[in-house]
């Protein structure tokens, strides 16, 4: 890995760079761009790059610098260079430009393909990154043991992730790639607003979450194990795919070799990274006054996915996440002060084990409720309930989910005494659950009840609201969960 020092000193720049070489020829590159049919937008960024760098003697310079000289963000600079880079027309490697912790980034180059990189370029396709790997030496690679993880507790970021989930895509179909919601909060006078943005290709969808989980669990460790030497813990690491995978997925570390296991998780992985979060009117709420805060957020990028061998030799893939500074800092300073449990939200890894959207935003809803005694509201109807757990999802699409959890997790003692009022509307009973159809197939619970995630569901007519309600208490189940918290502590 090449160390850049000297333009951190001399400059200021901070990796990500980009830069060109001496010889480098604007025109050929500029009737590659065209021949290789790249967008007018790519080609253009790339021109003003080329102008940027003409004032930097070393002709290389951080995105951050050159973004601000085009008046771009900086994340749209780099999506442009990624669509460069698929078509042979950038070269990419590891760098460090950080004389202290040695993190790692990344430097852009642009080139003018040779000839052979030009066909393959006309050839590649969307899985061009999934195909391709760059090898890096095992000893880059962190090791994971995956024996540490049997007990199937996971962690996500509890301040900031546990809004951002109800902003991410609940339909596997959707191909949407912006997605906004309002949250609205009990103490807070106006709702906080959530945009999701993909960069490239479909926005985070929210299986995905269980490689976060994965990753955030193993950071959350790895940190507590070099806490006296906080100071020097970067932010890039190489994480081995299959022990992510097995974490994630809750399946042995033999079965996560699949192919189709590890093309999914590459998939999930560069969703994750392509999606940015833009929080507006988040405030901190500790003070006296409203501090408003507009805040951009990313759960993490991956940089690259690499090959590696292992201590056998055989040939196995890592991928290069970088996490944003603020999260290593979140977790340095919870573990510092023994409150991991309050600022991380431990979930169980079979959360995401289920194929039900609604129920993963469920079980992440009833555990943070669980964690922070927090239960604003007990009684709810169908659409506030919704905007509470899955504010992305539709109300058909929300009733139809949670009526199936329902249905799965059914009480068998259960006796309904059905309303007059709804009692027309029951087109099926599946055990001790009622249902209606509002639409064919779309079965929907007016009487049930059932247990998950610690929380006894029951769903039925309210004559005083003249409408279903869903009302929620501690289960018995709950003080195991919290005794589990307990021992955790």
């Amino acid at each position: 890995m090449r160390e850049l020092f000297e333009l951190s000193e001399k400059y200021g720049f901070k990796a990500p760079l980009v830069s060109v070489s001496d010889d480098f020829d604007f025109k050929v590159f500029m009737r590659v761009c065209s021949s290789l049919d790249i967008s007018p937008t790519s080609s253009a960024v790339a021109s003003d790059i080329f102008i940027s760098l003409q004032n930097i003697e070393e002709l290389t310079a951080s995105l951050e610098f050159v973004a601000e000289k085009m008046n771009r963000k900086l994340s749209n600079v780099r999506h442009h260079l990624v669509q460069l880079e698929n078509k042979g027309l950038i070269v990419s490697e590891f760098i460090t430009t950080d004389p202290i912790k040695k993190r790692r980034g990344k430097l852009f180059k642009l080139v003018v393909p040779k000839g052979h990189l030009i066909a393959s370029a006309e050839s590649s396709n969307k899985d061009h990154d999934i195909d391709n790997f760059q090898l890096v030496s095992s000893s880059t690679v962190e090791t994971i043991n995956i024996e540490r993880y049997d007990d199937k507790t996971r962690f996500i970021e509890l301040q900031i992730v546990r809004y951002l989930v109800k902003a991410m895509r609940t339909n596997r179909k959707d191909k949407t790639s912006s997605l906004s919601i309002k949250l609205r909060e009990e103490g807070r006078p106006k709702p906080i607003r959530i945009t999701a943005r993909a960069e490239e290709g479909r926005l985070i969808y929210l299986p995905d979450m269980s490689y976060y989980a994965s990753a955030i669990t193993w950071l959350i460790n790895h940190i507590s194990e070099r806490i006296d030497e906080s100071e020097t813990i970067g932010e890039t690491f190489t994480l081995p795919l299959e022990p992510l995978i097995s974490m994630a997925k809750d399946i042995p570390i033999s079965e996560a070799s699949a192919g189709g296991y590890i093309g999914n998780a590459i998939q999930s992985m560069q969703r994750i990274s392509a999606t940015t979060f833009d929080m507006r009117d988040f405030y901190d709420s500790r003070k006296d006054f409203i501090i408003d805060i507009e805040m951009y957020y990313k759960l993490f990028r991956l940089e690259a996915i690499v090959t590696y061998e292992d201590s056998k030799s055989v040939e196995k893939k890592a991928a290069v996440i970088q996490f944003p500074r603020s999260t290593v800092k979140n977790i340095i300073a919870a573990i510092k002060a023994k409150r991991t449990l309050d600022d991380m939200l431990l979930i169980d890894s079979d959360v995401f084990a289920t194929k039900n959207e609604i129920e993963i935003l469920f079980g992440l809803w009833a555990r943070e409720h669980l964690i922070t005694g927090r239960q604003a509201q007990q009684l709810y109807a169908w659409n506030e309930l919704r905007e509470s757990v899955a504010p992305s999802s539709s109300l058909n699409e929300f009733k139809r989910k949670f009526s199936n959890m329902v249905m799965a997790n059914a009480d068998p003692s259960y006796k309904a005494k059905i309303d007059e009022a709804v009692a027309t509307k029951i087109a099926k009973q599946v055990g001790t659950t009622y249902l209606s159809e509002q639409r064919k197939g779309e079965l929907v619970v007016e009487y049930g009840r059932a247990t998950v995630q610690g929380y006894l569901i029951n769903i039925g007519y309210s004559p005083e609201q003249g409408s279903s309600v869903i009302a929620f208490r501690r289960d018995m189940s709950a003080l195991h969960i919290l005794g589990k918290l307990d021992d955790r502590r």
